[in-house]
């Protein structure tokens, strides 16, 4: 019962968010970690669908977005629609832009699991797309914002004119990506704009769900410090190993719509947390920034208060 499930909410998916007409060409790919039985749903789904479907597996990359073989981007810019469902991140790769300047529509499923396919990818992407496109149209409208929390967290950002991308799944337009599970708002802030303390309390990758928070201290837009325990410390670790200053750039600024997304450890799913506010460190450049640094990664705060230009959007978690 459980792969009929997966299937069913793969068919949802490829129906209602990436909205696959009949003769268009889908590629399902991912890469030697993920789960074949979950790629072959997405499949099943395109050929009930009545697409011309393929799938694609690729060797497991060192690092999360480093760049895939180049086999990939030429099959990724060689079809009308992509899920990309990999285990490690190739989100912010030049593979992904260079297919999606070909014209290929591309959903990101990066680290996806049948149990998310049976929780916060089972959704009404209709009905989602609305509350996370009222939360983007708040972030459009607004100059600054600031983000405290109970940890001792306090930092301000400016977004300038910039337009927040609505992360709700719906991806029916040539060149257009969007993500499963869905759910969430991406901005990336004006660059030397930040300044602060930023305190991950949720989960943080490449590390996964926190024991202990992480505390950044941010001053004219970068990482100047990170503090706490043994997760501070692999995460200092992990970023002086690109060793390239633009690495602790604040790229991105975000918060959930997902009610149905729980606290899993994996980026793609802690971002669209209800009421959380998430931040994105390095690479700014597929969200509307400027910043091409050889990394972006990400970090969660599950109880934030969240203000745009003063007025409070978010209280403790909660969404007003």
């Amino acid at each position: 019962m459980k792969d009929v499930d997966v299937i069913r909410s793969a068919h949802n998916v490829l129906q209602n968010s990436l909205r696959l007409k009949p003769g268009e060409s889908l590629l399902v790919a991912g890469d030697s970690r993920q789960s074949l039985a979950l790629l072959k749903a997405f499949v099943t789904a395109g050929n009930v669908l009545g697409a011309r479907t393929g799938l694609l597996t690729y060797p497991v990359l060192a690092r999360q977005n480093d760049e895939p073989p180049p086999f990939v981007q030429a099959a990724f810019a060689a079809v009308d629609a992509v899920v990309a469902a990999p285990v490690v991140s190739l989100t912010h790769t030049r593979t992904l832009r260079a297919a999606r300047d070909q014209g290929a529509r591309i959903l990101v499923c990066s680290g996806l699991s049948e149990e998310m396919m049976l929780g916060s990818v089972d959704v009404a992407y209709d009905e989602l797309a609305h509350e996370t496109r009222r939360l983007a149209a708040l972030f459009d409208r607004a100059q600054t914002a600031r983000v405290t929390a109970t940890n001792g967290m306090d930092v301000t950002v400016r977004l300038g004119d910039r337009k927040a991308m609505a992360v709700d799944g719906i991806c029916d337009q040539p060149g257009q990506w969007n993500f499963v599970p869905a759910g969430a708002t991406a901005l990336a802030p004006l660059e030397g704009s930040a300044e602060g303390v930023i305190v991950f309390d949720g989960s943080l990758a490449p590390l996964g769900i926190l024991q202990d928070p992480v505390r950044l201290v941010v001053r004219e837009g970068r990482v100047v410090e990170i503090q706490g325990g043994r997760q501070a410390d692999q995460f200092c670790k992990f970023l002086s190993s690109f060793q390239h200053d633009l690495v602790y750039n604040i790229a991105e600024i975000g918060v959930g719509t997902n009610p149905k997304a729980t606290l899993s450890g994996r980026l793609i799913e802690d971002e669209r947390l209800l009421g959380s506010v998430h931040f994105g460190i390095g690479k700014s450049l597929n969200l509307g920034g400027t910043v091409d640094a050889p990394s972006h990664t990400d970090g969660v705060i599950v109880r934030p208060t969240l203000y745009l230009d003063g007025d409070v959007i978010i209280r403790d978690g909660q969404i007003l």
